[in-house]
């Protein structure tokens, strides 16, 4: 199988990921150039998957106003997440993916990357690679340390500005975190919002609370046991950093906080876990 094949198989599974659970199909690299100019049936495709991501996102009108085109990122990083078998050279092809140059660049990474990832486990490089080139991934779930300033671009310059991607991180951020550093990345850009956008990072926590109330007590039951004697901070801190901006909100502006009538009393033991962890790490600094 070509690399153009395999790109071409990866793109279709991505675009019916929804419904087919299982594994991206496999191949290999071989003809990686033909991919610089890739065959129609595979640009075709590739447009497709964008218009779809799209589409699943809710994004439409957001990327109707994009009229920069598609670029051949996203077949690169199909044909890379096809041959994982080969991970060393799976994660070479994918250094040579441009860095996406327009929304629907940013869509179609998304698309393809971030299904596949959970299928790259057992390619540790790979996997961390594949998440480098795809920005919108990065900020929805979490970045590697070079991917963070791509992530917070597209945050401030094309999600904040715009209601459906405003729409999208609320109800994305809002989930409870699915591991620390997920939780450690919303955590800080919520933190970093709550002086320049205090509405949506209100939005985030009253959908948090009245969405996934039960997931998120859950995480802070399992973080208040950490800090018994002695206590694990680095196993609380990154729960007690997600609740960070509401803490200081509620210092500084609580009013804002009781005109929402979804931040219900349960928010406080969100609070009351960040500052019980501020304090210890003001004592063992």
């Amino acid at each position: 199988m070509s690399a153009a094949d395999t790109a071409l198989s990866v793109l279709l599974w991505s675009r019916n990921c929804d419904t087919d659970r299982s594994a991206p199909p496999e191949g290999d690299l071989r003809d990686l150039q033909d991919l610089a100019a890739p065959p129609p049936d595979v640009t075709d495709e590739v447009v497709r998957v964008a218009v779809y991501g799209a589409a699943r996102l809710r994004l439409d009108r957001l990327a109707e106003q994009e009229r920069r085109p598609l670029g051949a990122g996203a077949v690169l990083l199909a044909a890379a997440i096809g041959a994982r078998g080969q991970a060393d050279l799976a994660a070479e092809a994918v250094r040579a993916v441009p860095g996406a140059r327009s929304l629907w660049d940013v869509l179609a990474h998304h698309a393809v990357v971030a299904p596949a990832l959970p299928h790259c486990a057992s390619a540790p490089l790979l996997a961390e690679r594949l998440r480098d080139a795809s920005p919108l991934t990065a900020l929805l779930d979490r970045p590697n340390p070079p991917g963070e300033s791509a992530a917070e671009l597209l945050l401030e310059d094309t999600f904040l500005t715009h209601p459906q991607g405003r729409r999208l991180l609320t109800s994305v951020w809002c989930e409870a975190p699915a591991s620390p550093a997920q939780a450690l990345w919303r955590g800080r850009l919520l933190d970093q919002l709550r002086m320049q956008d205090r509405e949506l990072v209100l939005d985030v926590y009253e959908a948090a609370l009245l969405r996934h109330q039960a997931e998120h007590l859950l995480l802070i039951q399992q973080a208040q046991l950490c800090l018994t004697v002695p206590p694990d901070l680095p196993s609380a801190r990154p729960v007690a950093r997600w609740w960070a901006a509401l803490a200081r909100l509620e210092r500084s502006h609580p009013r804002l906080l009781r005109a929402r009538t979804g931040i219900t009393r349960q928010y406080l033991a969100g609070v009351s876990l960040y500052r019980q962890v501020e304090r210890l790490e003001a004592i063992t600094a």
